[in-house]
């Protein structure tokens, strides 16, 4: 009989396998189980990246889910926290050329995901005195990317809003946060984003200032504040 580790080991190797696994592993029930897995690995990406998904078609996907999950198979119960490194496996990919934001869709899709997840804070209204702090909400999360991937991600997940899809090819930036019970998707500006960068440890109005027009000086910094804070993605401290 095989010690528990060499045991563990051929059970993994005969979960993932895409033939018929041989031995102790050939049995109606261990292929339901290993059916169910797959299922569950595959559904588990595909709500976290549901863009990706529209992209690429349901068919595609299940196959790409399927190449990742042989890759990086489940290792904990919560399906929510799986497929964290699925963006940069995408990006990784050769066939993903063709499709040079898909990597991006999938981080917004996971910037999206962890906004959705964060803790909740409702972060009471306060003064803005000289002494006041500005931080980024818990639920905040934004990034800056290469491709016009947030317009793209935008298009797809509220096509009424966009109805015409032909995106200049440019950087751009995305925020979103969820300060009630809805995420709020907002596509940013170099300076907006330069402004989070400089908020993610809680500073002063005048040291974020100085942080943002030091790069853009011609930036409207108190324009900036005022609708980071009336979008819920900054809060005074």
């Amino acid at each position: 009989m095989p010690d528990l580790a060499t045991f563990q080991r051929d059970f993994a190797a005969a979960l993932l396998a895409n033939c018929q696994p041989a031995g102790p592993f050939r049995s109606l029930a261990f292929a339901v189980y290993r059916n169910s897995s797959a299922r569950g690995a595959v559904e588990a990406l595909r709500a976290a990246y549901p863009t990706v998904d529209m992209l690429v078609g349901e068919e595609m996907f299940t196959e790409v889910a399927l190449d990742y999950r042989r890759e990086y198979p489940l290792t904990g119960p919560v399906l929510s926290e799986y497929g964290g490194s699925f963006p940069g496996y995408l990006a990784r990919q050769p066939w993903t050329c063709e499709l040079p934001y898909l990597a991006d869709v999938a981080r917004l899709d996971g910037l999206w995901l962890q906004s959705f997840l964060a803790r909740d804070a409702n972060a009471m209204p306060r003064p803005f005195g000289g002494s006041s702090k500005i931080a980024l909400h818990p639920t905040t999360s934004f990034t800056w990317l290469a491709t016009p991937a947030m317009t793209i991600w935008q298009a797809h997940r509220d096509p009424w809003e966009i109805p015409e899809l032909s995106p200049d090819w440019v950087e751009e930036g995305a925020l979103f946060t969820r300060p009630g019970s809805c995420v709020h998707a907002e596509l940013i500006d170099a300076a907006f984003h330069h402004l989070l960068v400089a908020c993610a440890a809680p500073a002063s109005a005048a040291d974020i200032a100085s942080a943002v027009t030091a790069t853009f000086p011609h930036s409207d910094v108190a324009e900036l504040l005022r609708r980071g804070i009336a979008s819920g993605a900054l809060v005074i401290q």
